[in-house]
């Protein structure tokens, strides 16, 4: 039986992940502090003898308690997130995700038997090359990250994920990196993009609604 870690298992993402893995009957454990994650109705309907949550904080030592076990897959979406929270709290960002990737990067090590790390980098690491010299749509892997405006809090996220992606890289994990777009679906809850633009139209904020680019656009991704 495959045995699959997931980091912020309790999550939006983690959850749908944990869904599809449970119907091909791997064992999988979530690790999740729940300063995010809900242990709402739903999770705890996938929650069985195969699935299980390991409450930790991987920012501690606690991740000694998941250390015994030998995993074949483990993705990590465990991350400091959240427009509001980054805007308030660059260095937090910065630091909290390093120290997040590293110590599962470092556990991933010790795993005999890993077929693959997954780590769950973020589209923003496009945003810089975008605004300074356009990037191609659709947007070859191989486009040139860059980064600029250093002391704007908003992007310490985007930074503290281009900087994870070369950790994973040079870890010397077999590593798949990827660059989500704005998942949704059912369970996003409502701090995600879709909600939060229906809340703004519902309650008619229309400082909020500005529309600032008629020819903006945005890549959606739905999750079930």
């Amino acid at each position: 039986m495959k045995k699959i870690l997931i980091t912020g298992g309790a999550g939006f993402i983690g959850y749908h992940l944990s869904k599809y893995f449970s119907k091909l009957n791997y064992k999988v454990d979530l690790v999740d502090n729940f300063s995010r994650g809900v242990e709402d109705i739903h999770l705890k309907k996938l929650l069985n003898e195969n699935i299980k949550i390991i409450n930790i904080d991987l920012l501690s030592s606690d991740i000694n308690y998941i250390e015994k076990k030998d995993y074949d897959y483990i993705y990590h979406l465990a991350a400091i997130i959240g427009v509001n929270f980054v805007l308030k709290n660059p260095y937090r960002v910065l630091e909290n995700n390093f120290k997040l990737l590293n110590n599962i990067i470092k556990f991933s090590q010790k795993q005999k038997n890993l077929n693959r790390f997954v780590f769950f980098s973020t589209s923003e690491v496009y945003a810089s090359s975008l605004r300074n010299y356009g990037i191609d749509f659709p947007t070859p892997e191989n486009t040139k990250l860059c980064a600029d405006d250093l002391d704007d809090p908003r992007n310490s996220y985007a930074l503290s994920k281009i900087y994870g992606e070369s950790l994973c890289l040079h870890s010397d994990l077999p590593t798949t990196i990827i660059r989500p777009h704005n998942f949704y679906g059912p369970r996003m809850g409502m701090s995600h993009v879709i909600p939060e633009l229906i809340k703004k139209i519902y309650f008619n904020d229309k400082e909020s609604m500005k529309i600032n680019s008629g020819d903006h656009s945005r890549t959606f991704l739905y999750i079930s």
